[in-house]
């Protein structure tokens, strides 16, 4: 366990760098008139349990759309917080064949599906692998963010606060009341100051965006990836399978 969290920290902190400091709006809802100011205790609490619901829950489902080289690419899986794991296809425009991918926090097993829907066994042969390369792939550095989006104990809601972590706005999705919450600032980032209260593109909203509803489960979580676009995770209701072993 401690090898593991060893590992989930480095690739966390290595997503730091793929991460942007541009500014603009995500496209997924209008901002709060009064802009975005820093969290309040309760908040700070609420978003420090976010990780740690998301592991107890073990394996969520995941649809995701991932800005990469002009296009938009679409990714449509499953991801287990306990293990690491996930198991996705991926649909790139203008390609004949989707992609399936299973990952882990070092690699990605891919092979060429012709199928529209995620396979529910995958394939027995035919895999190719490598190695992760958050820094130079959009879709790689997602993979990781939704690994990272689980850990095994709650964390600090007094350094999220410090951090420079900020409420942006309410708004409801698919129905449901959430809290638009943003990132603290990225572990090297140097900034240590929060945001100004009612400072559009204040530091803590540069980042990453959180979609907390009022039991701390999170709904959607938006990253800047490089080329300075928003990618998209959201990840619904219900049962997921347990991810398959690949060859």
């Amino acid at each position: 366990m401690m090898r593991r969290r060893a590992l989930l920290a480095a690739g966390t902190a290595g997503l730091a760098l793929v991460l942007t400091g541009c500014g603009g709006d995500d496209g997924r809802g209008k901002r709060a008139a009064a802009g975005p100011r820093p969290l309040t205790t309760s908040e700070a609490e609420l978003m420090s349990t976010v990780r740690f619901l998301n592991y107890q829950r073990v394996r969520g489902q995941i649809h995701a759309t991932v800005p990469a080289a002009g296009r938009t690419l679409r990714l449509t899986g499953r991801v287990d917080w306990t293990t690491h794991t996930g198991y996705a296809q991926v649909r790139v425009p203008g390609q004949p064949q989707n992609i399936l991918v299973r990952w882990d926090l070092r690699t990605a097993y891919v092979h060429p599906n012709s199928n529209a829907q995620l396979p529910a066994t995958p394939p027995r042969s035919g895999w190719q692998h490598r190695p992760l390369d958050p820094r130079a792939n959009p879709i790689d550095a997602v993979l990781l963010l939704a690994l990272s989006l689980g850990t095994d104990r709650p964390e600090n809601a007094q350094l999220l606060r410090q951090g420079g972590a900020s409420r942006l706005r309410s708004e409801r999705l698919n129905n449901t009341p959430v809290t638009v919450i943003a990132g603290p600032k990225p572990p090297d980032s140097g900034d240590t100051a929060p945001p100004a209260p009612g400072t559009a593109t204040g530091s803590a909203e540069r980042r990453t965006r959180y979609w907390i509803d009022a039991d701390g489960r999170l709904h959607r979580f938006a990253a800047l990836v490089a080329g300075g676009k928003w990618a998209t995770l959201d990840f619904p209701h219900g049962e997921a399978a347990p991810i398959p072993t690949v060859r």
